[in-house]
This record gives C-alpha cells, structure tokens and sequence, in this order.
C-alpha cells in the first residue's frame, strides 16, 4: 500500500511539473498563428494536413471586419476555395445571444479546424467571449482540432487584446482587456515590422512579467504544437521573454536585447525558453 501511495505521489508531481514548466499550451490540437499581410500557400496546405484534408468541415469567423456586405457576398471565403478547400461555413454575429444558437454549436462540434480573419479583435471577443460558442472553441482544440488566424485573428489567440489606443502612449500601464487564451500567458502582436511596432510589446510585458510577447511580421506565422512553437513563413517572429530579462539584468546589470528574433524554421521551447534551430 505505501509503495502504491508513493507511486500515486510520484506521478502527480510529474503531472504537475509538466504543467508548471509549460504553462503556455496543452491541448491536443494545434494552433496556426500569422501576423497578417499575403499569406504563404504553404500554410493553407498545413491546415489542410492538420484537419484531416481539404475536404474536413472547417469553420470561418470574418467577425473582425465590419464590412458587412463583403461578409455577406462570400468574399471572406475565396482564400479558401480559391485553394481547394471543399467544405467551409460561416459563423458571424455582433450578438452574444446569436453567438451560442444551436446550429453555432453543431457547427464547431463538427469542425476539424477554425479560421479567424483579420480586422479588429475586439469585434470578436464582443461578439463571443463567455459565450457557449467560446467554450466549444477550447473544446475542440482538446480533442485535437486546428485553429489558424491572421492579423487580429492572431491577438485574439493570445492572452490579452494588445493593440488599439495603447499604441498612442506605451508609457502607461494601458487595461488591455483579455483575449480568448488559446494560448495562456502569451500576448501575441502583428504586422510588426512591416508597422514598426517591434517595440510595442516591452511596455506589455513589463506590466504582465508573467507572460510571454509574441510580436509577427506580415506573411510569418507561429504554428504551437506541443511544448512549442515553430517559425514558418517570409519574415520574423519576435520573442520578449522577462525569463532572459532577468538573466540580462544578473550578467549586465540591464537589458541589453528586449527581443529575439527568429526565422523560419527556428522554434522556441516553452519548458526551457530556448531557441532550437
């Protein structure tokens, strides 16, 4: 009995201590992260692979834009069937009742993969944060499902909806509201070389050290698997991580780097927040 006690012990604090080395991302599924502009047909082909085919029920939220007629008209959609993809519909409402109406919910039970479109990602946590439709997004990211995004559909994977007024003084501790948290205790920025905002994410991180910053540039996605995530894309990916702040401040006596940067094919380890080639 003692030894079943101690193995019972034993693996509750593996448990643990895999969940409290990656407190970032633990689901089954996969997550596609691209910080906006052209998109690369090789991403559209990874979403493909990870929902089964082109042909897997996937759904689309353009609830970022407000160009209601382009929604209306399909023309969120040509990305997709322009490349193949067979089988899509489209979840939009400005309604948190309409949000969680029940064919909104067959429809991400059923889906293999959700896509976010671009616009501003406040119209989307308005749309469905707290909502019933909500949960069934996590729920299908734990049973293995894929969601990709671009532009704001890219900071609202994260933790936090950075962007917007903040942008005007990055002095100030602004009250960033919280995202959809696909991903925990990351905040994810886009567009960022292309509008120079490598910089806007310090002051973030500074006020919330328990997070990671995520800063993508146009044509350039994160895609999270497991206990990391991999650069694909044209451009770069920026990495403010207070764990190397702190290491900076003990070897320097300041921060001399507030960023690293990867490429392509580079990814980042969330249980040792480093760069693997």
């Amino acid at each position: 009995m003692k030894n079943i006690i101690l193995l019972s012990g034993i693996l509750f604090l593996s448990i643990f201590q895999v969940q409290a080395q990656n407190p970032y991302f633990n689901y089954k599924g996969k997550l596609i992260i691209v910080g906006g502009g052209s998109m690369p047909d090789s991403l559209f082909e990874f979403f493909a692979q990870y929902c089964g085919g082109k042909n897997q029920p996937i759904v689309y939220i353009p609830t970022a834009t407000s160009d209601e007629q382009y929604i209306l008209d399909g023309g969120h959609l040509v990305k997709f069937t322009s490349r193949g993809f067979t089988n899509l519909t489209t979840i939009h409402t400005r309604d948190k009742v309409k949000a969680d109406a029940p064919e909104n919910i067959a429809l991400i039970r059923n889906a293999k993969g959700i896509f976010f479109g671009g616009g501003d990602q406040d119209l989307i946590a308005a749309a469905y944060g707290n909502t019933k439709l909500y949960t069934e997004m996590h729920a299908l990211l734990e049973r293995g499902g894929v969601i990709m995004g671009t532009s704001a559909g890219a900071t609202i994977m994260g933790a936090l909806l950075v962007g917007g007024d903040a942008r005007k003084d990055l002095t100030k501790n602004y009250p960033f509201q919280p995202a959809f948290s696909f991903v925990q205790n990351m905040d994810i920025d886009q567009h960022v070389l292309v509008r120079n905002r490598q910089f806007d994410l310090i002051p973030v991180i500074e006020n919330n050290p328990t997070h990671l910053g995520v800063a993508i540039d146009e044509s350039t996605a994160i895609i999270i698997e497991g206990n990391q995530f991999k650069v694909w894309g044209n451009s770069y990916v920026m990495v403010y991580d207070p764990k190397d702040w702190m290491n900076q401040k003990a070897t320097w006596g300041k921060i001399v780097r507030p960023f690293k940067m990867l490429s392509s094919g580079q990814a980042f380890d969330f249980t040792t927040h480093q760069i693997k080639k």
